[in-house]
């Protein structure tokens, strides 16, 4: 009898890790919310963009590029966490003129998993 139990015990075991695999595996910071909003059109340029993420980040490993219609670079600080949110990362922008802009950010979580992406929004 116990060598049964000990092979239900080890199958129970196998499928708990199998079923975790993919939570582990696929853990990565994803972007939740954005100041201004992905898609939006703001009336005027905003001073700071701040990126929210499912979770705490790198700050010495994350990053915020804001690149207008032509490419050419619109931010020049270097991305910061929030010091009271680590799942918010932010950036000053000098005043934008009206148009499209992109914002390309690369984040790093507290657990080393790197994540990038892309948004657009517009200034009126």
């Amino acid at each position: 009898m116990n060598i049964k139990i000990s092979k239900l015990l080890a199958a129970a075991a196998a499928s708990a890790a199998a079923a975790l695999s993919p939570v582990i595996t696929f853990a990565h910071g994803k972007l939740e919310s954005a100041i201004p909003a992905a898609g939006s059109a703001v009336d005027s340029s905003p001073d700071m963009l701040r990126l929210t993420f499912n979770e705490d980040l790198e700050s010495a490993f994350s990053s915020i590029k804001v690149v207008d219609a032509s490419g050419t670079t619109a931010s020049k600080d270097k991305a910061k966490v929030d010091s009271s949110n680590p799942r918010v990362l932010m950036v000053e922008v000098p005043k934008l003129a009206s148009g499209s802009y992109t914002v390309q950010w690369a984040v790093m979580t507290h657990d080393a998993h790197k994540t990038k992406g892309s948004y657009t929004f517009a200034v009126k």
